[in-house]
């Protein structure tokens, strides 16, 4: 909601401006002051734990990148201040009720924690950051660089994911366009009517998914509600990508798409390759391939497919429920591939009808998906009960 707020559009032009008149040495210096005050404004002190952190990863691959015990030591604590963070209570709880299993016992009361603002974004770019610096892809740079590479707030708070190699070079080589102008402000336009316009109008058709009685709600109403919120998950994410997007360009700098019409594709895989994909890309290069990608045997690919999509799906979120939704996916997109490499070339007959046979997986997979976004937004038990509603069971 940071990118509705009125004092936005005023903070963004002073930040542009300034960065545009200030000598090209100083840009760097700028974007992570601008960044750093962004973040204070809504975060307060948890700037001052994601500066240290930031400082802390620099400084660990600047002197030791080459010691793989020091690389393993940054790794793991920027992997458990997230998890102190996001998912301590859900570790407590799931323990406790494991316990109950064999003791009954009341559930603990957990200290409710502040989840910092963005530490998700911030911890893959460190994961990216250590992992190319050690694989020694990022070139030499300053901490200033790096600063501004982790703290640009147009990407801080809903990505995209950007990487440093493709990141850093923008800040010098940017210059000032009436297209890149253009190009900013119509993809802020188009990503705010996104948001206000049809994401939030969205709201009431809702309603019923998330609040409603599903005992009491006709199935047909939670159809609706269900395929409503398939709507409004994309256009308000989409929406705010736009934003972000849009608000990188008007410093000269391009960041990564996000969204590219990830509803009107034919299969699973296809739909991850364009929904989120810097996400995508993420885990991809970071989980996928380092478990061995499809470069192992064809039972262990579809291991490693299901396991990156659990390790995305719980990264959403600190609920059962999301890792239960990135299992939902990964099953899908191992299925896709059994259909794809074992099954499909058998069936020489398949495609008789190319675009019927398009049509037909396009609307398949968007059902998939839409079915899938109620284990996104409820418990898996709630899920069920929608499941039950929704098919008459």
């Amino acid at each position: 909601m940071i990118f509705n707020e009125a004092l936005y559009p005023l903070f963004l032009l002073v930040a542009v401006t300034v960065f545009f008149l200030i000598p090209v040495k100083w840009r760097a210096g700028w974007l992570f002051a601008s960044g750093l005050g962004f973040y204070a404004y809504y975060a307060d002190f948890f700037v001052i734990l994601f500066g240290l952190e930031a400082f802390g990863v620099w400084l660990l691959m600047k002197r030791w990148r080459s010691r793989k015990d020091v690389f393993v030591l940054g790794l793991i604590i920027t992997v458990a201040i997230l998890g102190y963070y996001k998912y301590r209570n859900m570790a407590i709880l799931s323990w406790a009720e494991l316990q109950q299993l064999w003791t009954p016992t009341a559930l603990p009361t957990v200290e409710t924690l502040i989840l910092p603002l963005a530490i998700s974004f911030f911890t893959f770019e460190f994961i990216h950051y250590m992992i190319d610096m050690r694989a020694n892809k990022i070139e030499k740079h300053s901490l200033t660089e790096f600063m501004a590479f982790i703290m640009f707030f147009p990407t801080m708070i809903a990505g995209p994911i950007k990487r440093f190699q493709g990141f850093v070079p923008q800040i010098i080589n940017a210059r000032f366009s009436w297209a890149h102008l253009n190009a900013g402000l119509t993809r802020i336009l188009m990503g705010s009517f996104k948001k206000i316009v049809i994401a939030d109008s969205l709201d009431l058709w809702i309603a019923p998914l998330q609040s409603g009685d599903l005992a009491h709600t006709d199935p047909a109403t939670l159809w609706v509600s269900l395929f409503a919120y398939s709507i409004k998950i994309y256009v308000d994410f989409s929406g705010y990508s736009d934003i972000a997007i849009g608000s990188a360009r008007l410093f000269g700098i391009v960041v990564p798409e996000n969204f590219n019409w990830p509803y009107l594709r034919a299969d699973i895989a296809q739909f991850w390759r364009h929904w989120h994909i810097s996400l995508t890309s993420w885990i991809t290069d970071y989980v996928f391939k380092p478990l061995g990608g499809s470069r192992v045997g064809f039972a262990r690919t579809l291991f490693n497919t299901v396991a990156a999509m659990v390790v995305s799906g719980i990264w959403h979120g600190a609920a059962w429920h999301f890792a239960v939704w990135g299992l939902y996916h990964g099953v899908l997109l191992a299925l896709n591939r059994v259909w794809r490499e074992k099954i499909k070339p058998k069936i020489p007959w398949v495609e008789t009808f190319p675009r019927l046979y398009y049509v037909l997986c396009t609307l398949l997979t968007f059902f998939l998906v839409t079915i899938g976004w109620g284990l996104f937004i409820m418990p898996v038990n709630r899920f069920m009960q929608l499941m039950g509603r929704l098919f008459g069971l």
